[in-house]
C-alpha cells in the first residue's frame, strides 16, 4: 500500500495542498537569520571602513565628478517593501553633498544590462521616492546598443571584447551599489553585465557557458564569473570602482502574511495543514486571474538586512558570498533522481510584467533547476516535475522579441546552439527591436533566446521535465516539457519514468535556498 504525506505548494499564482509520496525527502530554506538591528548605522559602518580602498570623504573632492550606478527592478522577488539599495545611496549623497560634490556632477544610472529600461515609478521602488524626487534629471538606465554611450576597453586574453557604459570613464569614481540577492549576483558581474555592451556580453551568455553542468550559482566553478573577473581586471586597472554590496535574509511574507505563511516552507509542523489552511487557500484559488495577478505584482517581500560590505570587488565580494551562502545554502549528500518544483509566477524578468511560457521555461530549469554548488542536485538522466498551469500569455510592450521567436522561430530552433547560431546576431540587429529596447521598455532582442539556450542547455542533462497541472497541454510541449492534467498524475508519471525506487525530493520554495552537493 503506497502512503502519502500532504504539505503546501505554489502553483502560479496559488498556494494548494498536495499528497508526497511518504518517501519523499522534503527539502527547506535555512532558518530566517536575524537582520541587523539598525541598517543605517550598518551602512555607515560599512563605508566608514570599506576593504582594501579610502573612504570616499579621502578620495573626492568637491569638484568630483561621481557615478552612482544600481541593479535594476529585477530582483529582489518578490521585490521589497523597504530596499536597502534606497538607505545606501541616500547615505552616499549626503556624504557627497558633505564633501561639497556639486548634484549636477552626480549621475545615477540604472544598470539593466540586456535588460528593459525602467520608469522612474518603477525605479522608486529601488531608489525611494525621496531619491526620484531629488534627482531625476541625473537618473538614467543603461543602454547596451548606442555607440555614443560606450566605452571599448580592449578585448581579454581570449579575444572577447570589453565595452562598458561610458559614465565610468566620465567619472572619477564609479559607486555600485547592488542586492546580492543569490550568489550569481554581485561581483564583478555588475559592472560587466548591467553596464556591459551587447558585443560584449554575448562572448559570456551563449551556449557555451549556459552548459547545464556548472550552476551560474556556483562562482567558484563556473566559466562565466571567471571571464568576468578577467574582464573586471581591465575595467580595475583602468577606473576607480567603489563597490557596495548588501544581502538580505529569506523573511519573505510582509506582514500578516508572514505569521499566516511562514511555516509553509519550515518542516517544523508535526500534522498536515488543518481545516482553516484548506479553506483560506481553495478560496483564494478561486478569485479571478486578474485580481491575483495585481495581488502578485503588489506583493512587497519583508526581507530585512544583513549585511554591507563596501570597498574593492575582489576584496568585498567572497565576504558578501559567505554570508548569502550561510543564509541560503542547505545540504543534500547525492542528488536525486526526481526534483519536485512548486513554480510561482515570479520570474526576475517578469517584474511588473507578465510570466510567459520561455520566462517559465527558464525559471525551471535556469533558476530553480540551478540551486546548486559542486554538481546538480538532479542526476544526470533525472527528472523534475515542475508544478505550474504553463499559460501562454505575452507582454508585449516588454517581451516583443520574446513572442516573435515563440510563433516565428521557435520550431526550427528547438536546439540551444542551433538557436544561438543562427539567431542571435539577426535579433540583435533587428532595427525594431533595438528601437523598443531603447525607447519602448522592451528587453534586448536577443534576451528571449539567451533564457531558451540557457533552459535549453540544462534540459539536455535530464529524461525530461514533467508539467504538473497543465492547463494548456501544446504550450507544454512547445516548452519541450511532459504535460500532465494533475499534480498526481504528474508524481505517477515520474515513479513510471525514473523507476519504482527513484529518490524524490520536494524543493519547498520560496524561500529561496540553494543546494550544496557534499
Amino acid at each position: 500500500m503506497t502512503h502519502f504525506k500532504e504539505e503546501l505548494i505554489f502553483y502560479g499564482d496559488d498556494i494548494k495542498i498536495e499528497r508526497f509520496y511518504d518517501d519523499t525527502i522534503m527539502l527547506y530554506a535555512p532558518y530566517t537569520r536575524p537582520a541587523v538591528p539598525d541598517p543605517n548605522a550598518t551602512i555607515r559602518h560599512a563605508l566608514d571602513h570599506p576593504i582594501g580602498a579610502e573612504p570616499l570623504e579621502k578620495q573626492l573632492n568637491s569638484s568630483s565628478r561621481v557615478l552612482i550606478a544600481f541593479d535594476d527592478p529585477c530582483l529582489p522577488i518578490p521585490l521589497m517593501l523597504k530596499d536597502p539599495r534606497s538607505l545606501i545611496i541616500e547615505e552616499v549623497l549626503r556624504r557627497l553633498h558633505g564633501i561639497g560634490v556639486k548634484k549636477e556632477n552626480i549621475r545615477l544610472v540604472c544598470a539593466n544590462g540586456l535588460h528593459r529600461k525602467w520608469t522612474l515609478k518603477e525605479l522608486s521602488v529601488i531608489l525611494g521616492k525621496n531619491i526620484i524626487k531629488d534627482m531625476a534629471p541625473q537618473i538614467s538606465c543603461h543602454d547596451a546598443t548606442r555607440d555614443d554611450e560606450l566605452i571599448h576597453l580592449g578585448d581579454t586574453g581570449s579575444g572577447m571584447e570589453i565595452e562598458i557604459n561610458r559614465a565610468v570613464d566620465q567619472a572619477d569614481i564609479t559607486i555600485y551599489v547592488n542586492l546580492n540577492f543569490t550568489s550569481m549576483n554581485g561581483g564583478w558581474k555588475s559592472i560587466m553585465v548591467g553596464l556591459g555592451s551587447w558585443r560584449s556580453i554575448r562572448h559570456h551568455h551563449n551556449p557555451d557557458f549556459w552548459n547545464g553542468k556548472d550552476s551560474v550559482m556556483d562562482p567558484e566553478h563556473h566559466q562565466m564569473h571567471r571571464v568576468l573577473k578577467e574582464m573586471g581586471a581591465v575595467v580595475k586597472e583602468k577606473y576607480n570602482i567603489f563597490q557596495i554590496e548588501s544581502v538580505v535574509n529569506n523573511r519573505t511574507w510582509p506582514w500578516p502574511l508572514d505569521s499566516l505563511l511562514s511555516y509553509i516552507n519550515s518542516g517544523r509542523r508535526s500534522s498536515p495543514p488543518g481545516p482553516i489552511t484548506r479553506t483560506m487557500f481553495n478560496m483564494a484559488s478561486i478569485s479571478p486571474t486578474y485580481i491575483k495577478r495585481i495581488v502578485r505584482n503588489s506583493l512587497r517581500a519583508n526581507y530585512g538586512l544583513l549585511a554591507v560590505n563596501a570597498g574593492d570587488i575582489d576584496l568585498i565580494h567572497p565576504e558578501t558570498l559567505k554570508i548569502v551562502d550561510d543564509q541560503q545554502n542547505i545540504k543534500l549528500e547525492e542528488p536525486v533522481d526526481v526534483a519536485i518544483l512548486g513554480v510561482p509566477n515570479l520570474s526576475p524578468y517578469s517584474a511588473f510584467s507578465i510570466l510567459n511560457p520561455i520566462l517559465l521555461r527558464s525559471l525551471i530549469l535556469g533558476y530553480l533547476g540551478g540551486l546548486y554548488r559542486n554538481k546538480p542536485f538532479v542526476k544526470k538522466g533525472g527528472l523534475i516535475v515542475a508544478y505550474n498551469p504553463g499559460i501562454e500569455k505575452f507582454n508585449l510592450m516588454h517581451h516583443p522579441s520574446y513572442k516573435d521567436f515563440w510563433d516565428k522561430d521557435l520550431k526550427d530552433h528547438m536546439d540551444p546552439e542551433k538557436c544561438w547560431n543562427d539567431l542571435a546576431e539577426v535579433y540583435a540587429t533587428n532595427p525594431e527591436y533595438v528601437r523598443k529596447y531603447r525607447n519602448e521598455y522592451a528587453y534586448h532582442g536577443t534576451h528571449g533566446l539567451i533564457n531558451w539556450i540557457w533552459s535549453g542547455m540544462a534540459l539536455r542533462q535530464l529524461k525530461g521535465v514533467i508539467l504538473a497541472g497543465a492547463k494548456e497541454p501544446e504550450t507544454a510541449r512547445k516548452m519541450g516539457f511532459i504535460p500532465s492534467s494533475s499534480f498526481a498524475t504528474a508524481l505517477s508519471l515520474a515513479k513510471d519514468m525514473a523507476g519504482k525506487h527513484a529518490r524524490m525530493a520536494y524543493l519547498a520554495i520560496p524561500p529561496l535556498f540553494a543546494i550544496d552537493i557534499e
